[in-house]
């Protein structure tokens, strides 16, 4: 993402990350995660937190291009932060997980509803 970029571009690439970053959250995950253990020094966990940083570096630049996108980032931002909760504990509950999950449904909502209205 740059300053040259389209909109819908931009849009596309915050897309394809959170939902890079969803997948990779849930494959960290595996199939059991009742009363998890996390490890946040993990490398996968340390992964997770460099695509973290990437997709908020890529935020600070959407918002300042389209400054009237504020229900986007915000919903990008909260996403953000609840996966870097929900990774950078020790202990991982489903109401975590129900919380991140809820999450990620509002802001590829917000991500249908975007696209929609730039095309």
């Amino acid at each position: 993402m740059d300053e040259y970029s389209p909109k819908r571009y931009d849009i596309a690439q915050l897309k394809y990350l959170c939902e890079n970053l969803y997948d990779e959250g849930i494959a960290s995950l595996g199939d059991s995660y009742h009363g998890w253990v996390n490890d946040p020094s993990s490398a996968v966990n340390l992964q997770l937190n460099e695509l973290i940083e990437h997709i908020a570096a890529n935020i600070v630049i959407f918002k300042l291009k389209y400054h009237n996108e504020s229900e986007l980032t915000d919903q990008v931002e909260t996403f953000l932060d609840d996966t870097f909760t929900l990774f950078s504990s020790y202990g991982i509950n489903n109401y975590d997980i129900q919380r991140w999950r809820r999450s990620r449904r509002r802001l590829f909502g917000t991500f249908s509803e975007t696209e929609l209205c730039t095309t």
